[in-house]
C-alpha cells in the first residue's frame, strides 16, 4: 500500500489550504480544493502527474482555480453531487456575497457517500458531511492515513453555517461521525492548522 504524502499549499485571499495528495511511488498525486493561485498550484505540481480533482463542497473559496487546473493538466474534476449546481450559482456558492460573481466552465463528476475513488494508486473513501453545506463532504486516505475535511472541522472550531443551505444540525451530525466512526489520524482542515479526528477524540457535541 503506497504512503500517501501531503503537501499543504495554501492559496487565495482567504488562504484556502490546497493539498498535493502524492503517490510518492509513482509521483501520481491528486488535488484537493485548488481555491485560486492557479499558476502557483501549476508550478508546484512540476513535473509531477495529476490525475484528479477534488473538491470537497461548493464554495468559491475552494474551487476557484478548477478551471485552470483541470484545463492546463486534462483531469477530471469531483464534488459531491449536493453540490455540483454551486460551481455555476454565484448566490449559493457564496462569491456573490464577495462581490466576485465565480462560476466554472469544468463539468463535474458526481460523488456519493462512502464512494471508492481510484485516484494515483490510492482507494479514496468519500464521506458526506453535511452542514458547513448541503454537498460538504471529506476524503478518508487509505490505512488510517488522514482525512481531508474542507471547512466540516477547523483546529479548534467548524465553519459556518449561515451560508445558502448550511445547517448547524446537520453538522453535529457530521462531528459525531468524524469523532466516532473513523479511527483516530490526522485531519487536513480547509483552512488553518492541521487537527485530530476519530475515535478516542473528545469533542464536546
Amino acid at each position: 500500500m503506497p504512503i500517501a504524502k501531503v503537501h499543504t499549499l495554501p492559496v487565495g485571499n482567504y488562504q484556502t489550504n490546497c493539498y498535493l495528495v502524492e503517490n510518492p511511488y509513482t509521483r501520481e498525486l491528486f488535488i484537493v480544493d485548488p481555491g485560486a493561485g492557479a499558476e502557483k498550484i501549476i508550478r508546484v505540481v512540476g513535473d509531477r502527474k495529476p490525475v484528479a480533482v477534488l473538491a470537497t463542497h461548493g464554495h468559491f473559496d475552494h474551487f476557484g482555480a478548477v478551471d485552470s487546473v483541470c484545463s492546463h493538466f486534462g483531469i477530471p474534476l469531483y464534488v459531491h453531487t449536493e453540490d455540483i449546481s454551486k460551481l455555476t450559482d454565484a448566490d449559493t456558492n457564496g462569491s456573490r456575497l464577495f462581490e466576485s460573481d465565480l462560476v466554472l466552465q469544468t463539468p463535474a463528476n458526481p460523488l456519493t457517500d462512502g464512494q471508492k475513488l481510484r485516484l494515483a494508486g490510492m482507494t479514496i473513501t468519500v464521506l458526506h458531511t453535511p452542514g458547513h453545506s448541503r454537498g460538504s463532504c471529506c476524503f478518508l486516505l487509505p490505512e488510517d492515513q488522514g482525512i481531508l475535511c474542507g471547512d466540516t472541522l477547523f483546529h479548534g472550531g467548524y465553519g459556518r453555517t449561515d451560508i445558502a443551505d448550511g445547517n448547524f444540525e446537520d453538522l453535529k451530525r457530521s462531528f459525531r461521525r468524524l469523532f466516532f466512526t473513523i479511527p483516530k489520524q490526522v485531519a487536513y482542515p480547509g483552512h488553518g492548522p492541521q487537527t485530530v479526528a476519530g475515535r478516542g477524540v473528545e469533542k464536546s457535541l
